[in-house]
């Protein structure tokens, strides 16, 4: 199984609360995380390798071990140009393009579920919503 490597951090900055989680999490990181404290400028993070058959997996994992653990959505990659998408070679798994391709995608995806979370929607408003989206059966 591939070994993924990832940083993650959560991009609205960190109050109070969110500095007493990212204590925890440097005292106690996720396995195969380390904490860093500007993994980004001003901006600390964790470093993960974690072994799973994708990256999204990998990705998923970490972030929703530290959501169900602290209460806090990491939802930045560090991508900085979410708008621009390269997908020529990203039909091989290892290659850069779909490392980014990949990255784009998740960081997308993560930010738009903490959005829709503050605007006061739940786990089963946004699967309900993706569901609308795919046109899923379940969505009626």
């Amino acid at each position: 199984m591939p070994v993924h490597t990832f940083t993650l951090t959560a991009s609205l900055g960190t109050d109070a609360a969110a500095a007493e989680v990212w204590q925890q999490l440097k005292a106690s990181p996720p396995v195969g995380c380390t904490y860093d404290p500007e993994v980004f400028t001003q901006t600390p993070g964790l470093r993960c390798e974690r072994e799973a058959p994708t990256r999204l997996e990998a990705v998923f994992a970490v972030v929703g071990e530290v959501h169900i653990t602290h209460s806090l959505l990491l939802d930045d990659l560090g991508v900085e140009k979410l708008s621009e998408w390269i997908c020529k070679g990203a039909d091989r798994p290892d290659s850069p393009t779909t490392i980014h391709a990949a990255d784009t995608a998740a960081q997308a995806l993560l930010l738009a579920i903490d959005r829709i979370r503050r605007l006061g929607h739940d786990a089963n408003d946004i699967a309900r919503f993706t569901d609308q989206v795919l046109g899923s059966p379940r969505a009626t």
